[in-house]
């Protein structure tokens, strides 16, 4: 029998959570306020190195904001600056060094700051009451949980990235190729292991075990999954492109910053409403 979509149930559930509780949406308009009103972090490169080759090769990142690699961890839905906006603060230039740490401090951060939020959105979504210390304890696991999720993501994707690099560089005809490909995976990761997050701030379960039902929950409802990816990826990137033009009028940032983080929040509690009404209806997952 065809299993419902739950896909409006979902997405009502997930505004009326925000609804109920909108100090939710104080983290996105937190992160998003950062990186319209602070700074960007660029890498400098050594002066004695203007014409090598490693100087060539590290161009672009040259021209990266540091604070745009903090996605790699970062869950909680954030308004970025257009590259057209000419009003941002002059960007802080750092060496290898203090760039990478840079980095690493914005992810762990990121990574913080994201649990706290996947935990305020279980408690809201399900209408539970906790104390203050059930909170920290529920958002320090899911620091660590996800954080090893991350790891072993990263882990299994360092050595195609290795080689990605040298096919590129040995056959660069095949750079388009390679890169559709990088696209495919992307696509066919966020269906397989999008809800990891979700998992575990619903079950409370370690990363492997998040990571297995994530898989299980991928393979029962794939067309579902991806009716629901796709709709909230149209409502997120439609309303972004018009917060985004709204915030670079003068006077304009807050009340954009404050109506991203109302619609773009309300999708990542539907997201946790999902998961949870095809739940129940999933085959028991093999041990």
């Amino acid at each position: 029998m065809r299993q419902p979509f739950h896909l409006i149930d979902s997405l009502a559930n997930g505004y009326t959570a925000i609804y109920r509780q909108p100090l939710a949406i104080l983290f996105s308009i937190g992160i998003s306020a950062y990186l319209w009103l602070g700074s960007a972090i660029n890498l400098t490169l050594p002066e004695y190195s203007a014409n090598h080759l490693l100087s060539q090769s590290l161009g672009t990142l040259h021209a990266v904001d540091a604070r745009a690699l903090l996605v790699v961890t970062n869950l909680i839905p954030a308004l970025t600056p257009g590259a057209n906006v000419d009003t941002l603060p002059p960007p802080i230039f750092l060496e290898a060094r203090a760039f990478v740490a840079a980095v690493c401090g914005l992810n762990l951060a990121a990574l913080a700051l994201s649990s706290w939020f996947l935990a305020t959105l279980r408690h809201v979504v399900f209408r539970e009451r906790g104390s203050l210390r059930s909170m920290f304890r529920h958002t320090t696991q899911l620091t660590v949980r996800l954080g090893i999720v991350f790891v072993i993501i990263g882990g299994a994707i360092a050595p195609l990235l290795i080689m990605s690099g040298l096919l590129a560089v040995a056959v660069p005809t095949a750079l388009p190729l390679i890169f559709t490909g990088w696209i495919a995976l992307a696509l066919i990761g966020l269906v397989a292991l999008g809800f990891t997050p979700e998992v575990i701030a619903i079950y409370r379960c370690g990363p492997l075990l998040a990571i297995r039902r994530s898989l299980h929950f991928a393979r029962q409802r794939w067309l579902a999954i991806a009716t629901f990816l796709a709709v909230c990826a149209v409502i997120e990137v439609g309303f972004g492109a018009i917060w985004r033009a709204l915030a670079s009028q003068p006077g304009w940032l807050m009340p954009a910053l404050v109506g991203h983080a109302w619609i773009s929040s309300g999708l990542r509690a539907a997201r946790l409403a999902f998961y949870r009404s095809h739940a129940a209806t999933l085959a028991p997952l093999s041990p």
